[in-house]
């Protein structure tokens, strides 16, 4: 019987040791962390060679995949006022611009590629290809530089 409270005593020092590393901690109320401010992400502006006239622009470009011909207005506009604004705003026009004609090339080789069941795959890519790109396009727009590489045939 000697041992029955010996034991009694190491359990209840374990449980106390324990029992904070078994509760849930508790968590702060907090907002979770975002790379896109509502606000700015829906501040648009008809005046050319300013961000919100290039994020209106890319927002025409994202509706342009359930609108058509939205993106061939959007992609216009931005050939058409390229040579407003400052130094990123015109990059940015420049990528919204690359954006729109490389995937023009790109879905017109999926349609040829079609014919060997390539090509549906190769379209279905391309829109995943143009959606990334212009995410790209208002991070960085977001966060007041220019995008990086829009050059670039890939992401």
């Amino acid at each position: 019987m000697a041992r029955a409270p010996q034991f009694r005593k190491v359990y209840d020092g374990a449980r106390r040791q324990l029992t904070p590393l078994l509760r849930p901690a508790r968590v702060a109320e907090t907002r979770p962390e975002t790379d896109l401010d509502l606000k700015t992400a829906f501040s648009f502006s008809l005046t050319p060679g300013t961000p919100g006239h290039v994020r209106l622009l890319y927002w025409g470009m994202l509706l342009g995949l359930f609108l058509p011909g939205l993106n061939f207005i959007a992609g216009a506009i931005a050939w058409f006022v390229r040579a407003k604004g400052d130094d990123a705003v015109r990059t940015h026009y420049a990528n919204q611009f690359s954006i729109f004609w490389k995937s023009v090339i790109y879905v017109a080789v999926g349609l040829v590629l079609t014919y060997f069941l390539f090509g549906v795959l190769l379209i279905m890519a391309t829109i995943i290809w143009y959606i990334l790109r212009i995410r790209k396009g208002l991070k960085a727009l977001g966060a007041g530089s220019a995008p990086a590489n829009p050059a670039s045939w890939l992401l």
